[in-house]
């Protein structure tokens, strides 16, 4: 991808990424993954392991998970690693272009670099279109107990993404922003300004 973004702040300072992942799922809902990415802090590396249950109830799609992220990298006492937890819950609704509604909520209770009890709550809304083709608009607020700790104030983040399948891989397109004012940006950087990312995933 032409960049990482975490909740609309760009983890590679607005350069280019290459990651990947392992992922293994039971027919009972159960799943285990693991995803890596180069980032430009903490030595450059970020490992995630997670984990949940997933089901399917009248028609909703909910889901359990547990994440744990990891910066084998950064040294001891640092304090950049930490874990989130929550649930989601979608419905896929009829029609042409089978709108899928979704919302969620990730808990820490000691986000990265100590900045405290944190709670991400986020709304997603998808449409398939034709030829392959996939609109998705996405609003999130993340809240953080420490703003200064953590290097911006708790903030907004938003995005509006295309993307096309072909074949085993997916093509995308997204524009995000932040309601972060760059002077409160990890001292005055651009990683949380508006950007566009390009992409290009497969899966095997």
């Amino acid at each position: 991808a032409s960049g990482y973004l975490f909740r609309g702040q760009s983890q590679t300072d607005n350069n280019p990424t290459i990651q990947g992942g392992f992922d293994f799922a039971h027919e009972g809902g159960l799943y285990l993954g693991t995803w890596a990415s180069n980032i430009n802090f903490a030595n450059g590396l970020e490992i995630d392991y997670y984990g949940g249950f997933t089901g399917e109830v009248n028609g909703f799609t909910f889901d359990l998970m547990g994440i744990y992220y990891m910066y084998p990298s950064s040294g001891e006492g640092v304090g950049v690693d930490y874990w989130e937890i929550g649930p989601s819950v979608s419905y896929t609704f009829g029609g042409e272009l089978a709108p899928t509604l979704g919302v969620g909520l990730m808990y820490s209770d000691d986000f990265s670099f100590n900045s405290g009890e944190s709670y991400w709550t986020y709304a997603d809304l998808g449409f398939t279109l034709p030829n392959d083709f996939g609109i998705g608009f996405h609003i999130g607020n993340q809240t953080i107990d420490d703003p200064v700790a953590w290097g911006t104030p708790s903030w907004v983040e938003y995005n509006v993404s295309l993307s096309k399948a072909l074949g085993p891989y997916n093509f995308g397109v997204k524009f995000s922003d932040t309601d972060i004012e760059s002077v409160d940006c990890f001292g005055g950087t651009n990683v949380c300004d508006s950007t566009v990312v390009f992409s290009v995933s497969g899966s095997f």
